[in-house]
């Protein structure tokens, strides 16, 4: 099992945050804004702040994506939201 642990400045353009792979990934994502009400979302290629998953400041979440899939985040402040980004691959 590879664990692959970084972190993102997220600002107001889309940046890739999980690379495909040809196995199940497991990730675990945390907005590590604790100062302000940074919000971070996440989907796809074309995630915006009107069809991403909302991820609040100091919240954590896990998902699984599927083999060939990538995730992509955006923030809703140009002075950018620390992401902090574990991805498992079995």
């Amino acid at each position: 099992m590879a664990v692959v642990s970084t972190h993102f400045e997220v600002g107001t353009s889309a940046v890739k945050i999980v690379e495909p792979s040809a196995s199940m990934q497991h990730i675990i994502l945390h907005n590590h804004e604790h100062s302000s009400s940074r919000n971070i979302y996440v989907n796809g290629q074309s995630v915006t702040l009107n069809n991403g998953l909302h991820l609040p400041d100091t919240n954590t979440i896990q998902l699984d994506i599927y083999p060939g899939d990538d995730l992509w985040a955006i923030s809703d402040t140009a002075d950018g939201a620390t992401l902090h980004v574990m991805v498992i691959r079995n």
